[in-house]
């Protein structure tokens, strides 16, 4: 597995924690307040609809969990390539 570096503006993340074969997912935290995040991201620089559709569909589905184990998903955005 190869290591990717990102870098979002306003958040720190640590280590890879997940590396598959379509995203990637980051635990971190958020620079302005301190708040732990998971950053998942997608590997395609352009995703085809149904990469994005698939990726939209797990995110509602983690939104809508109701679970004591589950953490609290906040939104879905998009970062720009470049930037």
């Amino acid at each position: 597995m190869v290591s990717t570096k990102v870098s979002i503006p306003g958040y720190q993340l640590n280590k890879e924690l997940y590396n598959g074969s379509r995203t990637l997912v980051y635990p971190g935290y958020r620079e302005t307040d301190s708040l732990r995040v998971v950053i998942k991201l997608l590997k395609n620089p352009y995703p085809s609809f149904s990469e994005l559709l698939s990726f939209r569909n797990q995110y509602t589905i983690a939104k809508n969990l109701n679970s004591p184990r589950s953490r609290t998903v906040s939104s879905i955005g998009t970062k720009c390539r470049g930037q």
